[in-house]
């Protein structure tokens, strides 16, 4: 009789868990569980120094910024310590390497093109507007007054050199949005920058006649230099957004995109605009002024 009831118990008990809402496992993620077999996350961060996104602190080899904090919030959580890799040539090869699983992730400030979406998969964490720093002789050869409601118009029509970091989105934007230009591309920003301001040697011409990038790139350029804005004045473009994102291989987006989008949404407070970056870092920027 007790072995009968002792049955019972155990057929109503293997049951019981067979049938119950909660599982006995949790299901594996076999990326994340391979990342901290590994010990550490490999992040792929573009070649350049971005300030204050991404940069090596000055005299030091330390890399610093706030991409660099929410890899390493990341790492925090998975447990693990983190391991940047900067041997990509350019950004849209960052892009293409991450694809390819060279990375867990790829993060730095890097825009949205229909290209890249063939090579990777994106989660936003930034809204940026599009920005010029245009030559104010080169406005005032349009003929239009910028108050003007058609002066967007007239200036996305324009044969306008523009420069920017090769192989970038910007050169993709600057092909799109402005499809009579003439783009020109600069080994970095601080290139395209000094392209600008620095005229043609034997013919004093102007290079370029502006430059292209979000509105956290070009209006610390008058924050830093204001007089500067006597010969160039910024352009800000509301209707023409980059969305920041990081990106992800097939099998990141698998493993890691609801951890990450998590993590943006209770860690690092949502995506955030140009605005809020500008605010956050205001010190930053008004300190590179004096």
């Amino acid at each position: 009789m007790l072995r009968f009831l002792l049955g019972c118990f155990v057929a109503v008990f293997f049951a019981a868990s067979f049938f119950s809402p909660f599982p006995v496992y949790a299901a594996e993620n076999v990326f994340i569980n391979t990342i901290q077999e590994r010990g550490y996350l490999k992040v792929g961060l573009p070649p350049y120094n971005t300030p204050p996104a991404y940069y090596l602190e000055p005299g030091s080899e330390d890399l610093q910024g706030f991409d660099i904090d929410l890899a390493q919030g990341l790492a925090s959580k998975l447990g693990v310590d983190i391991q940047f890799d900067r041997s990509s040539t350019n950004l849209n090869q960052l892009v293409e390497r991450v694809g390819a699983d060279d990375f867990d992730f790829a993060i730095g400030k890097l825009g949205l093109t229909y290209k890249r979406l063939y090579n990777a998969f994106p989660i936003q964490y930034m809204s940026f507007r599009h920005a010029l720093l245009a030559d104010r002789k080169f406005v005032a050869s349009l003929g239009i007054d910028p108050d003007d409601p058609s002066f967007g118009e007239t200036l996305r029509q324009s044969k306008i050199k523009i420069g920017s970091i090769e192989n970038s989105i910007w050169e993709t934007e600057s092909k799109e949005n402005f499809p009579n230009a003439e783009f020109i591309g600069f080994k970095n920003w601080n290139a395209a920058k000094d392209a600008l301001i620095n005229h043609d040697e034997k013919s004093g011409a102007p290079i370029i006649d502006a430059i292209y990038r979000d509105v956290t790139e070009i209006k610390p350029i008058v924050y830093d230099k204001p007089e500067l804005s006597l010969e160039y004045v910024p352009i800000l473009f509301d209707n023409i957004i980059d969305r920041k994102s990081i990106y992800l291989s097939e099998k990141g987006k698998i493993g890691l995109f609801d951890f990450v989008d998590n993590y943006l949404k209770e860690e690092w407070g949502g995506i955030k605009s140009d605005q809020d970056i500008l605010d956050e870092f205001e010190s930053f920027y008004l300190a590179s002024k004096s």
